[in-house]
């Protein structure tokens, strides 16, 4: 790393006036050893121009309130193509069909606890898994065509 001398000077190596370079200070750029009254600050080149570098990428990195404004009115209309097209679908909307497929498996499922236990009786173990089995998987299935009315949860299966 080489240390520079005094404002003057680490101007010179960025060809810029001792003015910037004061107020890049402000800015925060970095200074190695403050110096005083007659006595020169001294810089280390490296993390000066790390720092130059760095402020140079944020400024072409960063979002201007008009680019902002343009971002967000894209994202929306890009929202609103997909709802349109039935990509996406607000959650608003689902909700209350989904929540009502819920309550019709758990109403199906509550039904079912009786014709199963008498299903049940004198059954071995692997017969009484089998049952449920089949009972769980048939009110899954239905339960994963939610889009389909509720009234399709109620029915009695065929």
């Amino acid at each position: 790393m080489t240390r520079i001398a005094g404002q003057e000077s680490i101007a010179a190596v960025f060809g810029v006036a001792p003015k910037t370079i004061v107020e890049w200070q402000e800015d925060g750029f970095p200074v190695a050893l403050r110096g005083g009254p007659g006595v020169p600050s001294e810089y280390e080149t490296e993390a000066c121009i790390n720092w130059l570098v760095n402020r140079e990428v944020k400024k072409v990195q960063g979002e201007s309130p008009r680019d902002r404004l343009f971002r967000l009115q894209a994202d929306d209309l890009e929202l609103s193509q997909a709802e349109k097209k039935g990509v996406l679908v607000r959650a608003d909307s689902i909700e209350p069909r989904l929540r009502s497929a819920v309550v019709a498996a758990r109403e199906l499922l509550m039904r079912q606890a009786a014709p199963i236990a008498g299903q049940m009786e004198g059954c071995d173990r692997r017969k009484r898994e089998t049952l449920l089995r089949d009972a769980f998987d048939g009110l899954l299935r239905r339960l994963a065509n939610w889009r389909n009315t509720a009234a399709e949860l109620e029915a009695p299966d065929a």
